[in-house]
């Protein structure tokens, strides 16, 4: 497969965010492809049985990123490369502060 990649930034409200990643997770949850960017910059794609999460939260004074990233293989054995303890963990978000 030809190597392809879309890359976009916007400003959004966190209600605008929260939507695009319920809509991805949902995708993700019934098996379903996924269908990501707009107009004729979008693109279906199958998604792996196993994947691998990378989170990383950066905070540098009033700055803060977080970057969530997701990869596979198409691999038909439905097998992942094997993970390091630090890597297994769930990183979920705290419900502190949330009202």
């Amino acid at each position: 497969m030809p190597k392809l990649e879309i890359k976009r930034k916007s400003e959004l409200s966190r209600q605008e965010v929260s939507e695009r990643l319920i809509a991805i997770g949902t995708a993700l949850a019934s098996g379903a492809e996924l269908t990501l960017g707009s107009g004729d910059d979008s693109v279906e794609i199958g998604v792996a049985e196993r994947v691998r999460w990378e989170l990383e939260i950066e905070v540098d004074g009033a700055e803060t990123e977080i970057e969530i990233e997701i990869s596979w293989r198409d691999d038909p054995s439905g097998q992942s490369e094997t993970e390091t303890p630090s890597e297994s963990e769930p990183a979920v978000p705290s419900e502190a502060g949330q009202q």
